[in-house]
């Protein structure tokens, strides 16, 4: 029986197909009909989000099946084909007539609690094209619901220990759908990894405010609240501008403060080298604005910083394993953008409510982002052959989420344990992605005519992450897991 959530879109082919709130038999009971049919069995109250007006066009399974059926054989190539319904209802009214259906007092059952973020008051899809087609919906709504209740009624161990899904706030878990196509059909999107479940970590409410909203690291950010059912919202304010942080936070009123904007360069950093005013506007100014509003209204601050201020030395020599400690002091000025990085750094840890991740050469499955380290060196002519610490969001932004929850604070070198050389990464790209694959290398002295800036290389020490979170991949194994595989093309 196939089942679907409102508004995801599928393509068949190069048909794509947009559907209503659908129920019937057999779907997971995170969805609102089977949660309040579930809970009326079990005899629980029926918790309705806001005051229960928002309205739905409710759409039986049955009826959706015949409609891909009838667009698999009738539809144009290249359409887009919306399955709806345009009888709608709210959402009281459904759980009322599911009271009805099971004979209770519906004042009794139904419980408002707290609206959901982003709920929207009303959708409606117009299936008119698809009904030119010969499509109709045959199952009337209360033929369709009966249907639904009297399946989960024969069959109500059928999905297992579902209690999370029943709560009025659920949170998804890494073992409830933990195949990545399982995800993508149940949610509409793709997921990045999870690294541990955050059912029943921490219940407490969080609302982040999140600055980055343009850059790679504050978008996913965002979609990752979004996953996770966490209340957020971007900030308005520039960084360098004191008062519209102070109006962010007052409209916003978040418990923590995530700020993953920063000058970077584009291209490369070399652009910090002839824009060092601005650079230090942002970098340096801006995040310490940032990081004494939080202090002064009392707030929870969490910085996305770099690893790129330290490199080899003669206490941390390349090949050694010996990797850079978090308090070990920068020692790499080669750049402007890393002077600035070190500089704020080590301001802030005059801050008691600033959590400083060092982030270096960050890498995701998303490898048609320019800003993706792979990406890069799979770009470039030639690379320079040398080992060293990376960060593989998909693995890692997570974990910040979790360690902003846990309010974990100081810094923390924010790398997969252990080292990778380009090579070794290029090789990887060969063999997963492209076969024909080919790179050339050349040495330090070479790049150096070719750059600005010399380059930071460095391992850093990721016990202290590693000891917090023992589940963490070495880098090798998680760039494998999280970028390639995914990615498998050869």
């Amino acid at each position: 029986m196939l089942v679907m959530a409102y508004h995801r879109s599928y393509n068949l082919s190069t048909i794509t197909t947009r559907g209503n709130n659908v129920y019937g038999p057999n779907q997971y009971p995170e969805k609102l009909v089977p949660k309040f049919v579930l809970r009326a069995i079990k005899g629980q109250k029926l918790p309705i989000h806001g005051d229960g007006s928002n309205v739905r066009s409710y759409l039986y399974c049955g009826d959706v099946a015949e409609a891909f059926d009838v667009i698999l054989h009738k539809g144009m190539i290249g359409q887009v084909y919306n399955i709806g319904t345009k009888k709608e209802r709210s959402v009281l009214d459904v759980a009322e007539h599911i009271c009805k259906l099971f004979n209770i007092n519906s004042k009794d059952v139904i419980e408002f609690v707290q609206d959901r973020p982003f709920n929207d008051k009303r959708y409606f899809l117009d299936d008119q094209k698809l009904k030119n087609l010969g499509w109709e919906e045959r199952t009337p709504w209360e033929e369709g619901l009966k249907l639904t209740i009297d399946w989960y009624k024969k069959n109500p161990d059928w999905w297992g220990d579902v209690s999370n899904a029943l709560n009025p706030h659920p949170r998804f878990s890494a073992t409830n759908l933990a195949d990545e196509a399982q995800w993508s059909f149940q949610c509409g999107y793709s997921r990045l990894g999870r690294s541990f479940t955050e059912v029943g970590r921490n219940k407490t409410f969080v609302k982040f405010l999140i600055y980055g909203k343009t850059g790679w690291i504050g978008g996913l950010l965002g979609k990752l609240c979004d996953e996770e059912r966490i209340q957020w919202e971007y900030g308005k304010g520039r960084l360098e501008d004191k008062k519209s942080l102070m109006e962010d936070i007052s409209r916003v009123k978040p418990t923590h403060v995530l700020n993953a904007a920063g000058v970077t360069g584009r291209p490369n950093v070399d652009w910090c080298e002839s824009h060092k005013v601005e650079t230090i506007r942002t970098n340096v100014v801006g995040t310490l604005n940032l990081a004494d509003v939080c202090n002064e209204k009392g707030l929870y601050m969490m910085n996305f910083a770099t690893g790129c201020i330290f490199e080899y030395d003669k206490d941390h020599p390349l090949g050694s394993g010996i990797g850079f400690k978090e308090e070990d002091k920068p020692n790499f000025i080669g750049s402007f953008y890393s002077k600035t990085k070190a500089m704020v750094e080590d301001l802030l840890k005059n801050y008691e409510n600033v959590c400083t991740l060092r982030v270096r050469m960050p890498i995701s499955s998303d490898l048609s982002n320019p800003r993706n380290f792979i990406t890069k060196i799979s770009r470039y002519n030639k690379v320079v052959d040398i080992p060293n610490s990376m960060t593989v969001l998909d693995e890692l932004l997570p974990i910040s989420i979790e360690m902003a929850k846990r309010n974990l604070k100081g810094i923390w070198n924010f790398t997969n344990p252990g080292v990778i050389s380009h090579n070794q990464i290029l090789e990887l790209y060969r063999d997963y992605i492209d076969p024909n694959f080919k790179w050339q290398n050349f040495n330090l002295e070479e790049q150096a005519k070719v750059i600005v800036a010399p380059r930071s290389n460095n391992e850093m020490d990721a016990s202290k992450l590693k000891k917090e979170f023992p589940d963490m991949l070495n880098i090798r194994d998680s760039i494998i897991k999280y970028v390639f595989e995914p990615n498998k093309k050869t």
